[in-house]
């Protein structure tokens, strides 16, 4: 090998000792149901069905559903990285089998979830590999910014993740219930349930090594959570709401039409009760492991409150 490429190639860190026995049995049952479980969404849904069930719905329907699952492929494909980063610093840190194997599987996970989204943009009508909003190609490489989990530990950074798992479940949930036609509500069941897995490694976290966090990375923790959230909802990439005037009534009106013919879209006046409702979930969940979630003004204003969601 020429001596310029040795100096080119990047140093990694010692990887040894390098773990093979699985230490955490719960964590090990979430990666053979990874397994057992895994799906094509090539052969698991069927592209033909929804290409003739959805025909003949008006060109500005199908377009508006192809951009709303256009979106929904842009967000899990920026997962993956999220993923790379996760599974290079959990094998440098010498953690057990099991939690690299779950990292791992999570990246293929998220790489069907990119898949299934784009081929549903593609059957109804373009996919856009691209925003046609110059708003959104400038945003949304920001909301996958990973300078946030590079300041926590390993854990710390994965519970930020599976929180906003949880999150996305319960959107996921309501597009689901809103899909009318069954290969959108196939791949929107057979997403649900791989990150139903996400957020069960979640709560293992929790369960297992929220005591050896101290009380200064849980307040990080949840500041980072919320920040997080913050950003997504005023760029838009989970609610409309807080878009610049021009894109908001353009998205609302697209995600309305995609919504109000069943294309498992999310309605925009019903966006903001999903996340409240979930949030205050989240909230409920790590109150036991005394970490404190900021509130979030643009949804809350000066404290928590109830949505018609969580109280139906």
């Amino acid at each position: 090998m020429e001596a310029s490429m040795l100096e080119e190639t990047v140093q990694n860190p010692n990887p040894y000792p390098i773990v093979a026995e699985p230490h955490y049995d719960d964590v090990w049952h979430l990666c053979h149901q990874a397994r057992d479980l895994a799906w094509d969404p090539v052969k698991d849904v069927d592209w033909a069905a929804l290409k003739e069930q959805t025909a003949d719905l008006p060109e500005n329907v199908r377009q508006a559903g192809a951009e709303w699952w256009s979106l929904r492929a842009w967000m899990e494909h920026g997962a993956t990285p999220y993923g790379a980063e996760r599974l290079r610093q959990a094998i440098f840190e010498h953690l057990p089998f099991e939690i690299k194997q779950h990292v791992a599987n999570f990246i293929m996970e998220e790489l069907r979830h990119h898949e299934a989204s784009f081929r549903i943009a593609q059957t109804l009508g373009t996919y856009q590999p691209s925003p046609t909003s110059d708003y959104f190609q400038m945003v949304i490489p920001r909301f996958h910014n990973e300078a946030e989990e590079r300041q926590m530990s390993f854990y710390a950074g994965m519970a930020v993740n599976t929180l906003f798992e949880q999150l996305s479940g319960e959107l996921l949930t309501a597009r689901y219930k809103n899909a009318r036609f069954e290969p959108i509500k196939v791949a929107c069941q057979l997403i649900l349930r791989d990150e139903a897995r996400h957020i069960q490694f979640g709560r293992i976290l929790m369960r297992r090594f929220f005591e050896q966090i101290s009380s200064e990375e849980k307040e990080l923790l949840g500041a980072k959570f919320a920040k997080k959230l913050r950003g997504s909802l005023l760029n838009g990439v989970y609610s409309v709401v807080n878009l610049p005037k021009d894109e908001r009534k353009r998205s609302a009106e697209a995600r309305a039409l995609a919504a109000d013919y069943g294309l498992g879209a999310t309605h925009p006046d019903e966006e903001v009760d999903i996340i409240v409702a979930a949030l205050s979930q989240i909230r409920e969940d790590v109150a036991p492991y005394d970490v404190p979630i900021p509130i979030i003004p643009e949804i809350e204003g000066d404290g928590p409150r109830t949505s018609t969601l969580a109280a139906e």
